[in-house]
């Protein structure tokens, strides 16, 4: 080999795998970086009432991937001795039941529970990130959010709350023979930090009269007319709300935790929670920036290379 062609290929050989090693240390998401805790207590509704959530999650430089846990809970069929914690553990068996499902290799994200608490915490493995997580709760039961301590407009977690109807679900399963176009009685309360909480009468209102009061009351909020993220489309339509119009978004709130407690039983609530999902644009801009530097670097090589042989002494 030419020595002009060895010091090329090594200087193109060093720089390759500079680039490699930058970009496949960029990618990797460590473990808990995204994290959820959803605190649950007792249902106050005395029938067979939805509660799902579901969990989006992207492998790094790669797909995504999503699980649904689905449970019906039932005043009902909890007496005074059972504590919150085995709702809690109802839930938390539902998602793992429907991670079943997903090759090993695609489950994303650990679901725990505490010993004796009612508190579930979704977070990510390492070389995996949380997108959004989205609750839906009609069992009327008092729930509380927040990232483990962290901020979440520090930490770029948007939050979206939707009230909605529990008819429009039951409409959808064949259970109810018409929808329902006002609330029936009760009070929606939500806190933020150690604040002093908003409550709000739902007497015969609409979703969207409701979802104004709160943004009214909360200057921090804001009434959307465009949900926070698309809507989940799935084989079971008890998940399959659609979008109604409006929602309220907290969309830089510099709070560690959030809280709310609905207890007319005609209503229900989607909390949408939306998380940076930074590592998705580095399957499309690292292969640019890495072909682009390496371009470079082969034609400033040629062009010393070259003028480096062009001074030696012939």
């Amino acid at each position: 080999m030419k020595p002009i062609t060895h010091q090329l290929a090594l200087a193109l050989s060093l720089v390759s795998s500079a680039l490699l090693c930058q970009t496949a240390y960029a990618v990797t998401t460590p473990a808990d970086q995204d994290k959820l805790r959803i605190h649950t207590s007792m249902p106050r509704r005395t029938s067979d009432s939805l509660f799902s959530y579901t969990a989006e999650w992207r492998i790094d430089d790669g797909e995504l991937y999503r699980s649904t846990g689905l449970s019906f809970l039932n005043a009902h069929k909890f007496d005074e001795a059972t504590p919150p914690y085995a709702v809690t553990k109802k839930l938390l068996t539902s998602m793992k039941d429907g991670m079943i499902q997903l090759d090993p290799n695609w489950r994303g994200i650990t679901i725990t529970q505490p010993p004796e608490q009612a508190e579930l915490i979704i977070a990510n493995k390492t070389g995996y990130s949380l997108t959004t997580v989205t609750v839906r709760d009609y069992s009327n039961q008092g729930l509380r959010f927040d990232l483990a301590d962290k901020n979440f407009n520090t930490d770029g977690v948007q939050i979206a709350l939707d009230l909605v109807f529990s008819a429009d679900v039951e409409y959808l399963d064949g259970f109810t023979s018409k929808k329902a176009l006002t609330a029936s009685q009760g009070e929606i309360e939500i806190k933020i930090d150690d604040q002093k909480p908003i409550h709000i009468k739902t007497d015969g209102k609409t979703t969207r009269e409701l979802e104004q009061e709160i943004a009214k009351q909360l200057s921090i909020s804001q009434l959307a007319e465009t949900p926070l993220y698309p809507g989940m489309v799935s084989n079971d339509t008890r998940n399959n709300k659609p979008f109604d119009g409006s929602e309220v978004q907290f969309l830089n709130l510099a709070a560690k935790s959030i809280a709310i407690d609905i207890t007319d039983p005609a209503l229900g609530v989607l909390a949408k929670f939306k998380f940076k999902d930074e590592n998705h644009s580095v399957k499309v801009v690292e292969p640019r920036f890495m072909l682009g530097a390496l371009a470079l670097t082969v034609v400033l090589a040629i062009v010393y290379f070259r003028r480096k042989n062009a001074k030696k002494p012939s």
